[in-house]
């Protein structure tokens, strides 16, 4: 029983923890910026972090994958949230703009290492049918740091101030560090391997070969940019549309924003319902083909929901709609985000994971990183409106290219 497994508790702990902190400071970076560069700069600062952010993934996600499948996975972890908690309680001292580059590109570097390395121990702690359930708790204690940090940062804010903010974190990641240390984590490998320069190089491909070689998985990155174009929608544009179109305050902002949230949470939790009671009736040894089905169909049912949610905005739709229409983009994200992950852990071992997510972080994050200005662009030119209808098109487009790969023949690909 997950409820039980003590291992995976102090994980899912570990990951609520640091989120929040997470959460937190990327409001808190906002407020240091207005400070530190002024109204007119401030924008242009969070934008560039931004970037920083998504450049970071991809350079070092890779090579932190090659050193989670030949060395130890939890002194990965315990290391990357150490250096973290060091650079946040930095922060407060930085006095220079190109400062504020330097630790958020370092930041996110180390989150590079982390987060895969994370998401490929789970499988290891959780027995296999509990996995879809794990990985559902994830994707929920994802959904609440973005309901719960705007609070959490409100609050360090009005009683300590913004320097706080980036303590707070800074103490989440040591928090997060504490618990990790808790956990009996298996390694990768029974020992760690020697490393030479040319088998490091060679296995930094390894990751992308195993996402792209089975059908099933490049199914799963192609509707990770219908994700992406969805998800850069709902956060670039909704101010835009709360504000500008439907002329409401930012209290609505934050209700739109919150939909999405909910939305998400709901379908993750009824997912790993549902499916759990799927594959308790099939035959252990078909588990494998049972999850090629729901997976299939829960993939290209979240493109159609977060196409369904997005078409109608050019249409005009009043607040309350607009935020019935953000649950259902959330739900679509979880039924995309979800089915992804358990089908990675199915076609990958245990010795091979860490290159394996690594690989699926970048390549989701790739995307984030055309889909961020892309939606920032098209609302400039054409409107919010507009520019969510389009997107909620290329969901459309995608989905029905993801439903033309023609899927494995499950009893034949199981890692």
């Amino acid at each position: 029983m997950l409820r039980r497994n003590r291992n995976f508790a102090l994980l899912f702990a570990a990951q609520i923890v640091s989120l929040l902190g997470s959460g937190a400071t990327t409001i808190g970076l906002a407020l240091f910026a207005y400070r530190l560069a002024g109204r007119d700069e401030a924008t242009a600062l969070v934008g560039n972090a931004l970037m920083l952010r998504i450049l970071a993934f991809l350079v070092f996600s890779q090579p932190a994958g090659v050193l989670a499948d030949r060395g130890s996975r939890k002194r990965i972890l315990i290391a990357s949230d150490v250096l973290r908690a060091a650079l946040l309680a930095f922060m407060p001292f930085v006095t220079a703009v190109w400062h504020v580059y330097v630790v958020v590109f370092l930041l996110n570097a180390l989150t590079a290492f982390f987060t895969p390395t994370f998401e490929a121990s789970i499988p290891a702690v959780v027995a296999e049918e509990d996995l879809v359930r794990a990985l559902g708790l994830s994707r929920i204690a994802s959904d609440v740091e973005a309901l719960a940090s705007p609070v959490v940062a409100a609050a360090i804010v009005a009683f300590v101030g913004v320097d706080g903010v980036f303590w707070f974190d800074a103490a989440t990641y040591l928090g997060s560090a504490l618990l990790v240390g808790l956990v009996a984590l298996p390694k990768a490998n029974a020992r760690d391997q020697r490393m030479s320069f040319r088998g490091f190089v060679r296995d930094l491909g390894v990751g992308m070969r195993i996402v792209l070689r089975e059908p099933s998985l490049r199914q799963a990155i192609l509707l990770s940019f219908a994700e992406a174009t969805a998800g850069a929608g709902a956060i670039v544009v909704t101010v835009a549309l709360v504000r500008n179109v439907l002329g409401r305050g930012e209290t609505a902002v934050s209700l739109v924003m919150a939909a999405v949230g909910v939305g998400s949470s709901m379908m993750a939790l009824a997912l790993g319902r549902v499916t759990g009671r799927y594959e308790r009736r099939v035959a252990p040894n078909e588990v494998h083909a049972a999850r090629h089905r729901w997976g299939r169909r829960a993939l290209l049912a979240g493109g159609l929901c977060m196409s369904a949610a997005l078409l109608p905005i050019a249409l005009g739709p009043p607040l309350i709609a607009v935020a019935a229409l953000w649950s259902i983009l959330g739900a679509g994200q979880a039924l995309v985000a979800i089915p992804g992950s358990t089908l990675l852990a199915e076609h990958t071992s245990q010795a091979e994971r860490g290159r394996a997510y690594a690989a699926h972080f970048a390549l989701t994050h790739a995307c984030w990183l055309v889909t961020y200005p892309a939606m920032g662009h098209a609302a400039v030119r054409w409107g919010a409106p507009t520019a969510l209808t389009a997107a909620g098109a290329t969901c459309l487009v995608v989905t029905v290219l993801a439903a033309i790969v023609r899927p494995a023949d499950p009893r034949h690909s199981h890692a």
